[in-house]
């Protein structure tokens, strides 16, 4: 059963998903988040491999809560963040491997809620996919290898309204042609898949994904059964307030068709934006953990549930896992990690409103 073993910033608003990378090359993991009406936003704690996060003092500019994504931006062998802040500013920090960054800021008209790294052009530097909070769309910016963006170009084409709201971004080889693809998820919108050809370019739009809302709040992309083709894994979906909510699945099977695999998962009274894909109890399948609400009373707050998978696209929500079901503020972004050197996968949630915190949950023994 799990447990919390650690919390950190209690009575703070974080926002969007952590990153959990080794920043320093120590060998162990540390982690980074964002938090609204805290200055700063950005936050980083530096990991000792036995429970220990210990705050790195800030030397960056605030830009506001962000979206974050890690690479190596600039092929120094450490590990670079790109913050895309809520309020327009794109920053790029650049490792030195020791907790220090060098760092250069863009300025653009919309902010952002969503970021990834991955080459899509195929000349060896990383490349930046931003989603935006209101009419940015999609963007795509070509990298230099130095930390420099240039905007290459911008979807879908043509929009389907003014305003194009994002909420999740994933980036993966959707087809195993050997190019990096996109997943966004929009507020109205939908779900966009878009499959990159190797050289910048890519075709796609939206797909038949079904939410009575059309608004999806989180993604991951996953094998989940097994068939060497990636799935896609949703949260924040509602078939209506008087039906049963909870994470979608939808199957791919590498020729850019999908198959809806649910069953299980649907026993929420309301799905939020948490979520996280990962193998909890080491047997070899995937599982995942949603955020939600079991109950329509709103002083219930909200929980985390663990739905074990069967490696064939099926699904049981644990109750016995020790987690809440009741009484969490919002959660915002779920995380799984190894934090630790006995390699136990720990859940690691962010909530987002005045009681919000980062709560860590390991299993108890």
């Amino acid at each position: 059963m799990y447990g919390v073993v650690r919390t950190l910033g209690a009575g703070t608003e974080w926002r969007v998903y952590p990153l959990v990378v080794d920043l320093n090359g120590d060998g162990h993991l540390d982690l980074v988040a964002t938090a609204r009406l805290v200055k700063p936003s950005l936050h980083i704690w530096l990991g000792d491999g036995a429970g220990g996060l210990t705050p790195v003092p800030a030397t960056w500019r605030d830009v506001g809560y962000a979206a974050l994504a890690t690479g190596d931006i600039n092929h120094d062998g450490f590990p670079d963040l790109v913050a895309a802040s809520h309020f327009g500013g794109v920053q790029t920090l650049l490792s030195d491997g020791k907790g220090g960054f060098t760092e250069r800021l863009m300025r653009r008209d919309d902010g952002y809620v969503a970021a990834q790294l991955a080459d899509v052009d195929g000349d060896g530097h990383l490349d930046l996919l931003l989603l935006g909070y209101r009419t940015a769309g999609l963007e795509v910016y070509l990298g230099d290898g130095r930390g420099n963006w240039k905007l290459h170009a911008t979807l879908p084409e043509p929009r389907p309204g003014s305003s194009m709201p994002g909420r999740a971004l994933a980036v993966a080889d959707l087809d195993r042609d050997g190019h990096p693809d996109v997943v966004a998820a929009f507020q109205r919108w939908g779900v966009h898949v878009y499959y990159g050809d190797g050289r910048g370019r890519f075709i796609g739009g939206p797909v038949d994904f079904y939410s009575a809302s059309h608004e999806f709040q989180s993604l991951a992309v996953a094998d989940v059964n097994h068939d060497g083709h990636l799935d896609i894994v949703l949260n924040g979906t509602l078939a209506g307030r008087d039906q049963p909510n909870g994470p979608d699945v939808y199957l791919g099977d590498g020729r850019r068709t999908w198959r809806a695999a649910s069953d299980g998962l649907k026993v929420l009274r309301l799905a939020s934006s948490g979520l996280a894909v990962g193998d909890l109890d080491g047997d070899g399948n995937l599982d995942i953990v949603a955020a939600g609400k079991i109950s329509a009373d709103i002083r219930d707050g909200h929980g985390l549930f663990w739905f074990r998978g069967d490696g064939h696209g099926g699904w049981r929500w644990v109750r016995e896992s020790g987690l809440p079901t009741r009484g969490l503020p919002m959660v915002h972004g779920i995380a799984l990690a190894r934090l630790e050197r006995d390699g136990v996968m720990q859940i690691i949630s962010l909530g987002g409103d005045r009681n919000g915190g980062i709560t860590i949950w390991k299993p108890q023994r």
